[in-house]
């Protein structure tokens, strides 16, 4: 006691005071007379200093007290404001999530001066982690029975959304609902919530086993602050990683779009809004032969150089980009030429509704348009080199030819057709009377017409003889009107001569006679291999031909068979006639209108 006031200025103070006081005191009862009333005036004197003094001393220790609460808040302002200016940093300059959490757990607990820390956060898809970060705690400890009541007060947290504090957690606490509480020793404890806009985000858990008096050791309020921050930082960092991720789908999509435009066989060129080209593929590249870099950022109207009239095919379409437009043109390309382009423009929407680009399409019709011409010119010569082979030859025979020449092979097929002989009478007379050249001159303006009403009544011309023509009907596709269409044609054939005669310039009347029969024949192509001929062979042939030569002049003259087929067609007189080649008299018929 006495070196502790000896080392006091105010206990020395008070130490001498005391000291003469008791002295003055002695004094005062050993002396009498004048002396002793002087000596009591100065006891006096002295207790009045030591009251003064104790009051003042009194005085000085409260003004050391606030003095020290003072100190203590600004300490305590200070650290605060220090972990929030962290944590703010923090916020701006940490962005993946896992280290954030981990900055703001350890940042709490060295601001609160606690010991362990766990901070929470609700995942913003659904459903809340276990645990997210923690400091000076075993992730196996969080999971375990002793923390059971540590979790409960985080669940309250969320539930509640209100701060839990406590600075003698064993006090009032039941010790079989909270076993951590107890086994641990735990003294203090402060949980608080993480709020955004949606609601509560999470929790930020503290706690201690240290007992103190410390009011800063144990500010709910601090921790509240730093969870409101933490909150923001929280809300910046999974926006960051949003957009984080946002940017690496933007830019994966542009890398893949980069790479498919590249991969395009046709010319593409992307205009933005100003008609600036933005993008220029390699196909493009080939179509005019230049370079993206020399036409990437300028404005579009530089390709009315290799596209005649591009700016005024894009104002068309701005006008009206509802839907592609699509076109062809020439163009030109910066070594071959001229060339054939197929240009279509596609609109660009813009995400905010306005203006947007326009993407356009070429593709380099030029060698396509080549081979169109050149397949066309090579088709009208096969129309071309039909129609002459059409004047030898049957007409399905050449398009068989045409189709398939391998096809046309030696052999015939049976079938039923109606044949048609027709011949000119008194044609040797005729020859020796003209000279050749009017014999030829008639014989064509005879044969074309006849030639004309055979291919009308869908017959085949077989061939030329002389002065006459042989023709069929129902080969090399037969038809249930064979029959009838030969008829027709018979009696057309006899018109045609009538109105050949009634010409004024005709070197020599004609008459025809016509022998009609129907019957099974072989049809198909005879002769050897490097002379094919398309005929018909049969005793239908050989009749229709005797039948013929039986006619008289502008006469036709049908077998039963036929007559049978057509007789409700026409009248007809029948007649008993020997035919060379058979024994017995057959019945022939007149055909009349």
């Amino acid at each position: 006691m006495t070196h502790d006031r000896r080392d006091n200025t105010w206990e020395r103070i008070s130490a001498r005071l005391d000291e003469a006081l008791e002295g003055g005191l002695d004094r005062v009862q050993k002396e009498s007379g004048r002396s002793a009333p002087a000596l009591t005036k100065l006891l006096e004197l002295l207790a009045d200093a030591q009251r003064e003094f104790q009051a003042r001393e009194i005085e000085a220790r409260l003004a050391a007290a606030r003095a020290h609460r003072l100190e203590t808040d600004l300490e305590q302002q200070r650290r605060r404001t220090d972990a929030l200016m962290r944590i703010g940093r923090a916020g701006s300059s940490v962005r993946e999530l896992p280290a954030l959490l981990q900055l703001i757990v350890d940042l709490a607990v060295e601001a609160t001066a606690t010991e362990r820390g766990l901070i929470i956060v609700a995942n913003p898809s659904g459903g809340r982690a276990e645990f997210s970060a923690a400091c000076n705690l075993d992730t196996a400890l969080i999971s375990g029975p002793e923390f059971a009541t540590s979790r409960a007060i985080v669940e309250q947290i969320f539930r509640d959304g209100k701060p839990v504090a406590t600075t003698d957690a064993p006090s009032g606490i039941d010790p079989d609902s909270a076993p951590s509480i107890r086994s641990l020793h735990i003294r203090s404890i402060v949980c608080a919530p993480l709020k955004n806009k949606e609601g509560i985000a999470g929790a930020l858990y503290v706690d201690s086993r240290i007992g103190t008096s410390s009011l800063f050791r144990h500010d709910p309020e601090l921790l509240g602050t730093i969870a409101d921050q933490a909150a923001v930082a929280i809300d910046n960092a999974r926006l960051y990683e949003d957009l984080s991720r946002s940017f690496s789908e933007l830019s994966s999509i542009k890398s893949q779009s980069d790479e498919i435009l590249e991969a395009i066989a046709s010319g593409v060129v992307v205009l933005d809004a100003d008609n600036t080209i933005t993008q220029f593929n390699r196909a493009a590249e080939m179509t005019f032969g230049l370079s993206a870099s020399t036409l990437v950022g300028r404005n579009a109207r530089i390709l009315n150089t290799w596209v005649s009239g591009f700016t005024a095919l894009l104002e068309r379409f701005r006008s009206d980009s509802a839907a592609r437009a699509q076109t062809e043109v020439t163009g030109n390309h910066f070594i071959r030429g001229r060339i054939v382009l197929q240009v279509t423009f596609f609109p660009i929407r813009d995400p905010q509704g306005g203006a947007g680009g326009a993407a356009v399409v070429l593709n380099d019709l030029t060698d396509s348009r080549a081979l169109e011409a050149e397949n066309q010119a090579q088709l009208e010569q096969s129309r071309r080199v039909a129609r002459s082979f059409e004047r030898y030859l049957a007409p399905h025979v050449v398009s068989g030819l045409l189709k398939d020449p391998e096809a046309v092979v030696l052999g015939g097929t049976r079938q039923t057709a109606t044949m048609l002989f027709a011949d000119i009478r008194g044609f040797t007379e005729l020859s020796e009377r003209l000279m050749p050249e009017e014999v030829v001159e008639l014989l064509n303006r005879y044969l074309a017409p006849v030639v004309n009403v055979i291919f009308a009544n869908l017959g085949l011309l077989d061939k030329f003889y002389g002065d006459g023509i042989m023709a069929v009907f129902g080969a090399p596709r037969p038809s249930p009107d064979d029959a009838i269409r030969a008829t027709v044609a018979a009696r057309e054939i006899l018109q045609q001569v009538n109105r050949l005669n009634g010409q004024r310039n005709l070197a020599w009347p004609l008459s025809v006679s016509i022998g009609l029969a129907t019957g099974e024949v072989v049809a198909g192509h005879i002769g050897s291999e490097q002379r094919l001929e398309y005929t018909v062979i049969g005793n239908a042939v050989n009749l229709a031909s005797r039948l013929q030569n039986m006619a008289e002049p502008n006469q036709i003259l049908a077998d039963e068979v036929t007559y049978e087929k057509v007789k409700d067609q026409l009248t007809a007189t029948r007649r008993m006639a020997r035919i060379r080649g058979k024994a017995a008299l057959t019945p022939v018929y007149v055909l009349h209108g």
